[in-house]
């Protein structure tokens, strides 16, 4: 089912609606999980034993993601809205819960000039992204996906969202 969705998304056309002022476009859709990085759970120990502890990371759930572009013109400028969803993941050791993400950008055209500024993933509900450590055999934790002391791995390289806020300024010039 997850599938078949996922393949009606990705084939919409482009410009999904178009009215008078208003355009969807770059519509997408997947089921594929977009949110974060997962980790594949390989790792090698200090003493050099491999472990392959990828199956903590499994997904438990439907994997959906959408994003489309509503543009909105007035005059010569255009007003962009990057509108984004993803289900969020769970497994085991990694829950990430949804997100809406929403942005806003400008673009105006003067002669030879394009110019694009505003923020994307500005507005977001949802999100949250929350580890678990695995155990050893002498019940310390530790980090599933690197292999690190849970300790080390919470003060240092946390997962990140790809929907973080990003200030977008961009210029083009034609000659």
């Amino acid at each position: 089912m997850k599938k078949l969705i996922a393949l009606i998304l990705t084939l919409i056309s482009n410009p999904v609606y178009s009215g008078n002022n208003i355009i969807f476009a770059d519509t997408k859709g997947s089921s594929n999980y977009l949110q974060t990085h997962v980790w594949d759970g390989n790792f090698i120990a200090p003493n050099g034993e491999k472990f392959h502890l990828g199956n903590y990371y499994k997904s438990q759930n439907t994997e959906i993601n959408l994003k489309t572009n509503i543009l909105y013109k007035i005059n010569s400028n255009l007003l962009i809205f990057p509108v984004n969803f993803d289900n969020g993941y769970k497994s085991n050791l990694l829950e990430v819960k949804p997100i809406y993400s929403m942005g806003f950008l400008i673009s105006k055209e003067l002669e030879n000039l394009k110019f694009i500024f505003g923020f994307n993933n500005a507005f977001k509900i949802g999100g949250s992204i929350k580890e678990k450590p695995c155990y050893d055999k002498f019940d310390r934790e530790f980090h599933c996906g690197t292999g690190q002391p849970w300790i080390d791995y919470k003060h240092g390289k946390k997962i990140h969202s790809f929907y973080d806020d990003e200030l977008i300024l961009r210029l083009n010039y034609s000659f």
